[in-house]
């Protein structure tokens, strides 16, 4: 399986929130693609040519119904920069949820944590996986579902009314993983909305990074927790593959758009959903 590699348009994801489930000691094994990724890529965090990530089912213990990959969905990634100086945030020893929040770090000012900022993922080793919680969509009917050959053709699945596939994790441009028969493919969920209940459920998803704070200490972060941290904010996005540390006199900038996108989304949480 080779993550991402149809990833080209201008979308950002949306986090879908942390699961509830107390993750158990898991045997999930992770994808087995770690070629070096381009910009955009999923396969994993970007680093040095003799980088091998490690096993982050095995490392974060996550119970069966999870399925753990390097990288972080989306066309665009998600991020997080710091705006201030002396933010402390509160990280695990463990990426599991379920683990105490009991390591302070405090990260440096202008940093932005994505997975395209290279120079900052190299100096800091940064790790990047994303666990998401798997769920069955069931065939409503007949019906042949294109999805996308490792060797790049389209090819098609010939499915029965009331079989299963197992939804694994999003990519992007409107793609994601989903297994049939033990095999995972690569498909458009515009494909199933008619023709499946993939409506019917609200994917969840874990996106942890693994940060060296300012005392050269390491902990696991979890994104959904670190933004809402004063004076962090997500990414801002400058151009497809393009990350870096900001600047001192881009700080009031990002902090006034990250306030109009947050407001922004309140309003549209509060209006009646038809």
């Amino acid at each position: 399986m080779k993550y991402g590699w149809m990833l080209t348009a201008a979308i950002l994801l949306a986090a879908c929130g942390q699961s509830k489930d107390v993750p158990q000691e898991s045997d999930i094994v992770p994808v087995e693609d770690h070629e070096m990724a381009e910009p955009g890529s999923l396969s994993e965090t970007p680093q040095a040519s003799d980088y091998v990530a490690p096993d982050f089912a095995k490392l974060s213990g996550y119970g069966e119904g999870w399925y753990i990959s390097p990288g972080w969905p989306g066309e665009y990634p998600a991020g997080f920069v710091v705006l201030d100086e002396g933010i402390s945030v509160m990280g695990r020893a463990k990426p599991n949820p379920a683990s105490p929040q009991d390591k302070a770090c405090t990260l440096p000012q202008l940093a932005n944590y994505q997975l395209w900022n290279n120079p900052r993922v190299s100096s800091d080793e940064l790790e990047f996986f994303v666990a998401t919680k798997t769920f069955p969509v069931t065939l409503n009917q007949d019906a042949q579902i294109e999805y996308i050959s490792d060797a790049g053709s389209m090819q098609t699945l010939d499915l029965k009314q009331g079989e299963q596939l197992n939804y694994l994790r999003y990519l992007g441009e409107g793609f994601a993983i989903l297994s049939y028969a033990g095999t995972e493919y690569d498909i458009n969920e515009a494909e199933l909305m008619d023709i499946t209940d993939i409506q019917a459920t609200k994917g969840q998803e874990d996106e942890w990074l693994r940060v060296t704070c300012t005392d050269g200490s390491r902990a696991w972060l979890l994104y959904d927790e670190v933004v809402t941290v004063p004076g962090i904010v997500p990414s801002p996005i400058t151009g497809y593959g393009d990350a870096s540390d900001i600047t001192l006199d881009q700080v009031e900038g990002i902090r006034a758009e990250a306030e109009q996108n947050a407001a922004l989304a309140g309003s549209l949480g509060e209006e009646p959903i038809e």
